[in-house]
């Protein structure tokens, strides 16, 4: 009994010192941490415009329907698609009186959004519609399609760039760099506050011949920062 005894006891051991040697060896395989960021700035190709037309800002000398006409007509002007491109967001009437007043004052207004696909194009839109004193416009969003391709190529070269570095800083120390072991990674949504620049754009030369004529101003839009961080974890050999 006592020789069975024994030999149970030491099969015992044998087995609570495998996971305890496994344990060891995965504690101890030489790795090293690369994190690794790529960035782009996109011009957008979806840009949306809110516009809003209001009576009361006409007082009285314009109809809600002929400023409407108005903006049809500088869309016209412009080649725009208008079924496609212009959807109508609020169209309505309010009554609004102070106490103790019998006069009633009406508020008509419509709202329209507008996509458009080009700086430029917006540039000349909200010019013709400022001719046609329909200024109450604002950039409301922007948006880059081609998204999902920009995720994929950022991916790739956060990647490259990450086993890059790990095979120069294994190499300084006599190693090799092995298999990954993990990725992680993460990546903004490239969204930003639409912003409308306006500025006087033009040469000195030109500042010199046109003291008194009246320069247009440029209309630009702000650029959509997309980054892509991956943490990659590398054997070393």
């Amino acid at each position: 009994m006592k020789k069975i005894l024994t030999t149970s006891i030491a099969a015992m051991m044998l087995v609570l010192a495998v996971p305890a040697e496994s344990t060891a060896q995965t504690v101890t395989q030489p790795y090293i941490d690369i994190n690794a960021t790529v960035e782009r700035e996109v011009t957008p190709n979806e840009l949306y415009l809110l516009i809003t037309i209001n009576e009361k800002d006409y007082k009285g000398k314009k109809t809600l329907e002929e400023m409407q006409e108005a903006m049809i007509g500088a869309l016209k002007a412009n080649r725009i698609d208008i079924p496609e491109c212009l959807t109508i967001n609020y169209m309505g009437s309010e009554i609004s009186y102070k106490t103790f007043s019998k006069s009633m004052k009406p508020k008509t207004q419509a709202t329209y959004m507008l996509k458009l696909n080009d700086a430029t194009i917006m540039q000349n839109v909200i010019t013709s519609l400022e001719e046609r004193q329909i200024s109450d416009i604002e950039l409301v969003r922007t948006k880059y399609t081609g998204e999902k391709e920009l995720k994929t190529e950022m991916g790739i070269e956060a990647m490259q760039t990450a086993k890059a570095e790990a095979q120069v800083l294994a190499g300084a120390i006599g190693q090799e760099v092995g298999k990954a072991i993990s990725i992680s990674y993460w990546m903004n949504n490239g969204e930003s506050q639409p912003r409308l620049y306006k500025s006087q754009a033009r040469s000195r030369t030109e500042d010199a011949l046109a003291e008194n004529s009246v320069i247009e101003p440029v209309i630009s839009i702000g650029k959509n920062t997309y980054r892509f961080t991956v943490n990659v974890r590398f054997e070393l050999k």
